[in-house]
């Protein structure tokens, strides 16, 4: 095994005992939300109506009941909340609740909201609805995979599930096209027709309407819809209709509204990041982007008219303090002006002088990072934690990091089993 193998082996160890939360005993008390490995856990029913809170507030927003937006506040609420359950103690079981409650909630709302308005309709007024509720359902699914972001990272990819998009594009698929399919296609094909006897028809609508078939049938439809449509209706259209479709462009025509990332804020706005403590942070735009999560806050919000931006941060002002410092570091060496050379040099020399702190604040950076999705301050911190305990058993590890396993006999097995 190289270096590179047993670095990332070790990190990959090391994040899941920070999943299973196991408790880092100290003399001194921590102070920041994200850096206390906490003894109790909330439950499913004490977390879930926080986040139904903002699903109720996103789909009354969609149905143009509310016109308020979300805050940068209530972002990191959300985000924070879903990350502090699915890092406690039974942080797999707690991530799974989440993801079966996610999907739940879209089911919920398509068969509440979004079939009922497409009963009984048909031809060009089905489409248009139908055109309607995909692309509201792209701008809840965009902003609820941000809130839930944090199963992406992790749980997702380790049970080998469908991505947050992907499950939400399947309930589509599943609910939508299950009820629906054949008189969408009977209302693509009389358009058509409509067009071969000379009349004019809203191209764009059929084109957009095709585009759905082909974004879901990325994910779990083996023959596009137009193959379909072929296939079905061969005898009659002898081959015409197959031309017209071979000579449209299937585009997505995702509405600015839905692109949450097409209004860049200025690099000349300061972003300023409150800690735990009620400290602030004020730190250049390209800074704040170092981390993903604070990138996406901010890409998620971008109609503010101030010279500034408000993110609060479940961190201390101890490890808020350090996390700028190393993205102010690197945001300087990444700058073009930057000597090449001292970059290459003197970062590599900084950075070890950086990480070169105590235990307790070595795992605090994991954690911080963690929270932050910075994956290069994690990388760091984590070899680092890798080069100590390079050669130990798991007891030497343990008792050199005062590493104390509170699990109960059902948990231990619950954690391994799942695991």
């Amino acid at each position: 095994m190289n270096k590179y193998q047993y670095l990332r082996l070790t990190l990959s160890l090391y994040l899941l005992l920070l999943s299973l939360e196991i408790v880092v005993a100290d003399s001194e008390p921590m102070n920041s939300n994200m850096e206390e490995c906490k003894r109790t856990s909330k439950s499913f029913e004490q977390v879930w109506p926080l986040l139904q809170t903002a699903v109720d507030r996103l789909i009354n927003q969609i149905e143009g009941v509310d016109n308020t937006s979300f805050t940068s506040q209530e972002y990191m609420s959300y985000y924070t909340t879903v990350y502090e359950f699915c890092t406690e103690r039974q942080g797999n079981k707690n991530s799974k609740l989440l993801y079966d409650q996610y999907k739940k909630v879209f089911e919920e709302y398509i068969n509440s909201m979004v079939l009922p308005s497409l009963r009984g309709k048909e031809n060009e007024l089905l489409l248009r609805e139908l055109l309607r509720r995909w692309s509201n359902h792209k701008i809840m699914t965009s902003w609820l995979l941000r809130f839930f972001h944090f199963l992406d990272r992790y749980y997702i990819p380790r049970r080998q599930l469908p991505s947050l998009e992907e499950t939400s594009f399947l309930s589509f698929h599943d609910l939508v096209f299950d009820e629906m399919n054949k008189q969408v296609v009977e209302a693509i094909l009389y358009m058509i027709d409509q067009e071969r006897a000379g009349k004019l028809i809203d191209r764009t609508l059929v084109n957009n309407t095709l585009a759905i078939y082909s974004k879901i049938g990325q994910i779990t439809i083996k023959s596009t819809a137009s193959e379909r449509i072929i296939k079905d209706n061969a005898a009659f259209y002898s081959g015409g209709l197959s031309n017209w479709i071979a000579s449209s462009c299937f585009k997505d025509d995702t509405t600015k509204e839905e692109k949450l990332n097409d209004n860049p804020i200025a690099s000349s706005k300061k972003i300023n990041l409150i800690s735990s403590d009620g400290d602030v942070f004020e730190v250049d735009y390209a800074v704040a982007l170092m981390s993903k999560t604070i990138r996406d806050v901010i890409e998620s919000n971008p109609g503010s008219d101030t010279d500034s931006i408000n993110i609060p941060v479940s961190l201390s002002r101890e490890m808020l303090g350090k996390v700028t410092e190393y993205c102010k570091k690197h945001t300087e060496a990444s700058n073009s002006n930057y000597d090449e050379y001292i970059s290459n040099v003197d970062l590599n020399d900084w950075d070890a002088k950086f990480i070169d702190v105590d235990h307790q604040t070595l795992f605090n950076l994991v954690l911080s990072s963690n929270y932050l999705n910075m994956q290069s301050l994690l990388d760091l911190a984590s070899n680092k934690i890798a080069d100590i305990i390079k050669g130990k058993t798991p007891e030497e590890i343990r008792k050199f990091f005062n590493i104390k396993d509170e699990f109960t006999p059902e948990e231990q097995e619950f954690s391994w089993d799942d695991n």
